[in-house]
């Protein structure tokens, strides 16, 4: 009797203690469970989110434009840079321009006054909401070797200026600050400099630089970066003293003694 008293009693002393342990481990499951699901649904959240961000960020970029690399219209080169003079006024559209001759003094570093033979054409062309008057100018490199060279056929072209008014557009009315933030900085992305009134960009063939004049008025300048490479070269080649002992050389080849 007393066994079963014993046995009777430690069953009821333990079997609590088990289910308490079964019910501590269960609880213990089920909190992993739980934890592991949230940190499941926290990555799935944070994944979906990166995306978001990362595709807000690809759609953020705007792609910009290359600088003009010569006359441009309406997106289409008409004439780059290094263009002979006669061949670009076989495509201006108003066959009464002129050409005018100027000549553009430069002392050398040797102290020569040498004329730098250059040439200019202006015309004007009328849009729907714009006027512009723009000047081709060329500049005769090979006259620097010989003066022989003084022909049409050797002025090329190296920069363009162009003047562009806007036409009263009613409402909304488009002013000069429109055309720089819409056309300008939207297409050509952030300029290299901006001194206070032009914007400059530049890569390894021009530069680029537009200003406000007012409301309504714009110029926009562009030079050709190889072709000032080119004039340098020559003077160096001819005018230096490097350049004028070779030129000596090269005479007295021609005097038999």
């Amino acid at each position: 009797m007393k066994k079963v008293i014993i046995y009777i009693l430690t069953l009821s002393i333990l079997v609590p203690v088990y289910g308490e342990g079964l019910q501590m481990f269960s609880g213990k499951k089920k909190s992993a469970k739980a934890e592991n699901q949230a940190q499941e649904e926290e990555s799935i959240m944070d994944f979906s989110s990166s995306t978001v961000t990362q595709r807000k960020n690809i759609e953020s970029v705007i792609p910009v434009k290359r600088i003009p690399d010569g006359w441009v219209f309406r997106d289409e080169l008409l004439a780059p840079w290094e263009s002979n003079l006669p061949a670009v006024l076989s495509i201006i559209p108003d066959t009464t321009v002129e050409v005018v001759y100027h000549d553009d003094n430069r002392t050398t570093k040797e102290g020569f006054v040498l004329p730098i033979k250059r040439a200019s054409v202006e015309f004007q062309y009328t849009s729907r909401l714009t006027h512009e008057q723009i000047r081709l100018d060329f500049v005769n490199v090979d006259f620097i070797y010989s003066t022989t060279n003084n022909n049409d056929s050797h002025f090329i072209l190296e920069g363009i200026t162009k003047k562009v008014k806007l036409k009263d557009t009613g409402f909304p009315q488009l002013t000069s600050s429109d055309i720089i933030k819409h056309k300008v900085l939207m297409e050509y992305g952030t300029p290299r400099e901006f001194d206070g009134v032009w914007h400059i960009y530049e890569d390894k063939n021009s530069t680029y630089k537009v200003r406000e004049l007012d409301e309504r008025n714009i110029k926009v300048e562009m030079l050709s970066l190889g072709v000032t490479d080119k004039i340098e070269k020559a003077i160096d080649d001819t005018y230096s003293k490097q350049g004028i002992e070779f030129k000596k050389r090269l005479m007295v080849q021609g005097i038999d003694i």
